[in-house]
């Protein structure tokens, strides 16, 4: 495949490349120059821009089908009354729908690369193999409940079942948190993790009650304890990690660990804290995520992207914090942080996962600064073409390998069932 004559954007030093070739091969790119020629499909990308596919770091992609579902709630409220409630009705099938669904969201939104936490992980996979899109993917698991032992044998069978299954999708251990995984669960998580080489990806201190409560009644934060039972190491996705104190941000620093900030859902429950403007002064590695669609209700990356800005900015009531060329690469940095190397950058021997993006639409017009455009003013119409691993997903702002309709339907007839509250406690406390 070639691009032909497009003008290709960095994100990290915010150049731009005019009348550009792009030759991939497999799913790698080949070379880039100008006047290149070889085999397969030409693409005039004369009129588009060509940026690298984003990054979704921290999704529970199947929660598309519970989008809505709790709304003007406080956080206990929705766990316990609300999503612990829903989901003690999940089936794998409705894994694999909400799967499809919020992949096709995400593709159809130029993200090319996501890591989903969630249930049922083996029928997540399947949707992934199906739609085409990059993924890394854990199991959930507590360490607490009458069958964790169960439930911790299926994920540990799922690693090693489809760990080499397809060079596209990647297999994490995913222990959930701190606050709900004793210390001996998240010691064998990580005994677990050393033994097989493999990432993990937790939640860990997403509100400041959170902090407080494990400083009271551990005299540890819940990153020291992540540290403490060996969680916190390189290759561990941290999710949130939204009110580590400074000490934290140091120890996580030093253990090479990864954040994804979700900014929409601290946003959502009222919580404006100044966590990215630390993160960025520490040199952590960073990237963005969605969450689960029913604490922010889209997948669409580029929209955390500026609510992570504004989030920033407005925590210091300082309008020139989070510039634009510090919130940009956090678009596709989530590669570095799930371990792909020089992902989000367009050289040769990068990963062809790339997207293509129409400029020509009212709301990208006038173009003073592209990249302040991309940030602020870009929308899913403006994405047009989407490569994952060298192969297009997404021609001209549609998705070739689902058929949507269908699963508007299936997913209808899932919802009528599984927001329904069931008799007795939620499946976990929070």
């Amino acid at each position: 495949m070639i691009i032909k004559n497009t003008t290709i954007l960095s994100f990290y030093d915010l150049s731009i490349r005019k009348n550009t070739d792009i030759l991939i091969e497999g799913n790698k790119i080949e070379k880039i120059g100008k006047n290149l020629v070889g085999p397969g499909e030409v693409i005039d990308g004369s009129r588009f821009y060509l940026i690298p596919g984003m990054v979704n770091a921290h999704a529970h992609t199947a929660m598309t089908l519970l989008r809505g579902a709790a709304e003007d709630v406080n956080i206990n409220d929705w766990f316990n009354k609300y999503i612990w409630i829903y989901e003690k009705n999940l089936t794998p099938e409705d894994v694999y729908i909400g799967t499809l669904i919020g992949s096709a969201e995400m593709l159809l939104s130029g993200v090319t690369f996501v890591a989903d936490h969630y249930f049922y992980m083996d029928k997540a996979y399947q949707a992934y193999e199906e739609i085409g899109i990059r993924a890394d993917l854990s199991w959930a698991v507590f360490g607490v409940g009458d069958d964790w032992e169960d439930e911790f044998n299926k994920a540990l069978k799922f690693t090693e079942d489809y760990r080499d299954k397809n060079s596209r999708l990647h297999v994490s251990l995913g222990p959930h948190s701190p606050y709900i995984c004793p210390d001996s669960f998240l010691k064998n998580v990580a005994a677990k993790a050393q033994e097989l080489n493999l990432k993990m990806h937790i939640h860990v201190s997403e509100e400041e009650n959170q902090v407080i409560r494990s400083l009271k009644e551990r005299k540890m934060t819940p990153v020291e304890i992540l540290k403490n039972t060996g969680i916190l190491r390189e290759g561990t996705i941290l999710a949130h990690a939204y009110y580590a104190t400074d000490k934290d941000l140091k120890l996580i620093k030093q253990s090479r660990s990864g954040i994804a900030h979700c900014a929409k859902t601290y946003m959502k429950f009222g919580d404006i804290h100044n966590f990215l403007p630390r993160v960025l002064e520490f040199g952590i590695s960073c990237g963005l995520g969605t969450d689960g669609p029913c604490s922010n209700n889209t997948m669409n990356i580029f929209e955390v992207a500026r609510d992570a800005a504004l989030l920033a900015k407005s925590s210091m009531k300082d309008p020139e914090i989070a510039k634009i060329h510090e919130i940009l690469p956090l678009l596709t940095r989530g590669g570095e942080v799930l371990g792909i190397k020089n992902y989000g950058v367009i050289e040769k021997g990068s990963i062809a996962d790339l997207v293509l993006i129409n400029p020509n639409t009212p709301n990208m017009h006038p173009e003073n600064n592209i990249f302040a455009n991309i940030l602020y003013s870009l929308s899913e119409k403006n994405i047009d073409t989407v490569i994952v691993d060298g192969k297009i997903v997404v021609r001209n702002g549609k998705l070739l390998n689902i058929n949507l309709e269908e699963l508007y339907k299936q997913s209808d007839k899932i919802l009528k069932r599984l927001a329904q509250k069931v008799q007795g406690k939620p499946m976990q406390e929070y």
